[in-house]
């Protein structure tokens, strides 16, 4: 008898404002990965904005791309949804032990969105179950039906089939439960750092367990234009001294410009931990790990760390994934890895 085995790896493509990336990870039957293919390809600028497609044949030229310099044969990926396309939040709802609680559940959402609820798609989980309350605590997601169909559509178009459509925080999240396998004390609040281009996401982890997320303005971008508003240069070689590369002869006059945006970025953080400190008993954030390109930006986690009295670590999946290091050509992968973090907690999600 011949038996087909079913392909099992999974493609995760991460859609960002600045950037596409690629990540084709292969499910050991153990419960490890093995990288197969990975690839970036930055995007022109306006391709997407707050979520948004704005430039949908510049973004599907990207698509294209890089699936054919990663991997030609790929057709199946998981995609995810961010900034104001969807809302993650958790609410605890009384529920009659007789009744259906999905029913109780999407009329409890449906009146507690801030979207029209003809307009959006709505998904749940829930978390917590307290009998002797008759009460649930429920995770709610919302997406915009409009934008999620965009994505989906544009997708399709590049030749890509979209079967799974994640949310980027959870794939986050994925990825520091993968980087934090072989811990024993999660007790605390972790707060995960997505710094991107136009925006940072902070998601909140209490004790191990996803709590919420916020939105902060500040993020690359804002640094890349003070730093070019300061040392009166071009917005390019502001990115260029981010990045590490290039010279400047004022470099007292970076430093500030740097710890002035390094400070803008902590009160946002502020300002989220504040709600975040309303709901539960925590007076200070025990560790943070930062993700995205904005997580190499010079002196971020020196300033983060002294500002908030705390641990800060650049995330780093790839040191828990096995891979051919050929595949990066002498790079150093700790110089790359936070830039794969979404993509990787979404290569992560096992398709049926």
């Amino acid at each position: 008898m011949n038996f087909i085995r079913k392909d099992n790896a999974t493609v995760g493509l991460d859609i960002g404002s600045h950037s596409v990336k690629l990540v084709k990870l292969r499910h050991g039957r153990s419960g490890g990965h093995f990288l197969e293919a990975m690839g970036k390809w930055d995007l022109k600028p306006g391709t997407v904005e707050n979520g948004e497609i704005k430039n949908k044949d510049a973004l599907r030229e990207a698509l294209t791309t890089l699936v054919q310099q990663c991997d030609p044969s790929i057709v199946d990926v998981v995609i995810s949804m961010s900034g104001n396309a969807m809302l993650s939040e958790k609410f605890t709802f009384n529920v009659d032990p007789h009744d259906n609680p999905e029913e109780t559940i999407l009329w409890e959402a449906s009146q507690r969105s801030p979207f029209d609820v003809d307009d959006i798609t709505l998904d749940y989980k829930i978390l917590h179950e307290f009998p002797e309350k008759n009460q649930i605590e429920v995770l709610l997601i919302a997406a915009k039906n409009q934008i999620m169909q965009g994505y989906i559509d544009l997708v399709y178009e590049a030749g890509l089939r979209p079967v799974i459509v994640d949310v980027e925080t959870f794939a986050i999240y994925n990825c520091y439960a993968l980087e934090n396998e072989a811990e024993t004390d999660n007790e605390g609040v972790v707060a995960l750092l997505n710094v991107g281009h136009n925006h940072t996401n902070i998601t909140f982890v209490k004790d191990g367990l996803y709590h919420s997320t916020r939105d902060i303005a500040t993020a690359g971008s804002f640094f890349a234009k003070t730093i070019s508003r300061q040392l009166n240069i071009p917005d390019d070689n502001a990115a260029e001294l981010l990045r590490g590369r290039g010279d400047v002869a004022d470099k007292e006059l970076l430093s500030r410009a740097l710890e002035f945006s390094a400070e803008e970025l902590s009160t946002g953080i502020d300002l989220a931990f504040s709600y975040f400190r309303s709901t539960e008993k925590s007076d200070k954030i025990d560790r943070m790990v930062l993700s995205g390109g904005g997580a190499y930006l010079a002196g971020l986690t020196k300033v983060l760390a002294e500002r908030h009295n705390t641990n800060v670590r650049i995330s780093n999946p790839l040191a828990h994934i096995e891979y051919d290091p050929g595949l990066f050509r002498g790079v150093d992968t700790r110089t790359v890895s936070a830039f794969t973090t979404i993509a990787v907690g979404l290569a992560m999600r096992k398709v049926d």
